[in-house]
């Protein structure tokens, strides 16, 4: 798999911007926030002293991890459903086990549940 271009989530709402959970000090100041099609719509792009073809790279590489949530969820879904038929038991350490809660965990995070 290649590298991840997008902002590293997770990601959180404040009010009308999104930003990075746990913002890395040592990113540009434009890495403490996430660059979304909102932001490229009604803001511009990147922020002062930012990279502008990087900012540019990163708002692309988010727009399309965003566009794929839909699928992502959908494939998520249909992986705990196989990963559930294996009886997993709370806390075991086999990597099927391990996937099966995070999946649950992000299906949750995804639908509010």
């Amino acid at each position: 798999m290649s590298q991840l271009k997008h902002t590293p989530g997770p990601w959180k709402w404040e009010g009308y911007n999104l930003f990075p959970v746990e913002p890395n000090p040592a990113y540009e100041p434009e890495r403490y926030t996430v660059h979304t099609i909102i932001a490229a719509e009604y803001i511009g792009w990147g922020f002062l002293f930012s990279d502008h073809k990087q900012t540019c790279a990163e708002s692309d590489a988010n727009q399309l991890l965003i566009a794929a949530c839909p699928d992502l969820l959908d494939a998520a879904i249909a992986a705990e459903a196989t990963l559930t038929r294996g009886r997993w038991i709370e806390g075991s350490t086999d990597p099927e086990a391990i996937a099966l809660f995070k999946l649950r965990a992000a299906i949750a995070k995804a639908t509010g549940t």
